[in-house]
């Protein structure tokens, strides 16, 4: 596995300037809207109807590949501007590479418990569709992502195998309890651990912080291995969810899971979805993310 690192001093002022006013507010800049249960409409399945901007491009043309993405939102809410902003800008440099954000269970209406199952399903679906299957998320959502990369790989059905997984600033520890997050917390602008932990109290339910399904950083990475799935991630090390991704990139290493890493000294939770405010730092996230993506799927 490849690991690349950056210093804080590379951070732009632009950056570092962004960071210290967006600090006060923390963390209501990531909480859901108290009226969100209104303003979604929900489809029969549970998960919210998405409303698909004008300027996504979509792709008529029949591919063999396709990228399922998974937004975050805090396991609570549906995709913001800045991710379709993402993903419009995905789809348009990736034409070989079909983009399919899934619109998947929301907590508090659904847990995992219910949520991971119902996608599980549906992968076995789109697997059936796309030999070249590979599977991205933020935050929240790269928790889903490779929960259920792992889900996938454990089942007894012998579904087609993710060739690779993006994850950007991932959680991948729904217990919330690793000691080196409480020095995170101190220069994290955007998260806070009491944040972090209400919002994986909701998703988990009833199921134990320690199970894969929620956890997927107690997962069986020998799976990854076995299969060839590649796992590729991006994550600044001020964010609180960073100790526990870099545990994992220990994991990975240790059983010889192939993939590419950044992290990024002194930058913030999903720093690359900022890309459209024309921050460099933002923009040099995203277009390490689509080079990634392209060779991992070329």
């Amino acid at each position: 596995m490849q690991i690349e690192t950056s210093p804080i001093s590379d951070r732009t002022w632009s950056m570092h300037r962004l960071q210290t006013l967006v600090r006060p507010f923390k963390p209501a800049l990531v909480k859901p809207p108290s009226n969100l249960e209104r303003k979604l409409e929900w489809s029969k399945t549970g998960s919210p109807r998405l409303s698909i901007p004008r300027s996504y491009p979509g792709n008529s043309e029949k591919k063999n590949g396709r990228l399922l993405y998974f937004c975050g939102g805090g396991f609570q809410a549906p995709p913001s501007s800045q991710h379709w902003s993402c993903v419009v800008e995905l789809s348009r440099q990736l034409p070989h590479l079909p983009l399919t954000i899934i619109s998947y269970l929301l907590a508090p209406r659904s847990t995992a418990s219910t949520a991971i199952p119902t996608l599980l399903r549906l992968y076995k679906q789109i697997s059936t569709q796309s030999e070249d299957l590979h599977l991205g998320g933020d935050s929240s959502g790269g928790n889903i992502a490779l929960s259920l990369t792992l889900q996938v790989l454990s089942s007894n059905s012998q579904m087609i195998a993710p060739k690779s997984v993006m994850l950007i600033s991932p959680v991948v520890d729904c217990s919330n309890s690793n000691s080196e997050m409480q020095t995170v917390n101190k220069v994290d602008p955007v998260l806070t651990m009491r944040c972090t932990g209400e919002v994986a109290s909701k998703w988990r339910g009833e199921v134990a912080p320690s199970d894969p399904m929620v956890s997927p950083i107690q997962g069986n990475m020998l799976l990854l291995r076995g299969r060839g799935v590649k796992m590729n991630g991006i994550i600044g090390t001020w964010d609180v969810l960073a100790p526990d991704t870099m545990r994992l990139m220990d994991r990975l290493q240790e059983v010889g899971v192939e993939g590419q890493w950044w992290v990024a000294e002194g930058q913030m939770h999903c720093f690359p979805l900022a890309w459209r405010y024309g921050l460099k730092d933002s923009v040099r996230g995203k277009d390490w993310i689509l080079d990634v993506l392209k060779r991992s799927s070329t």
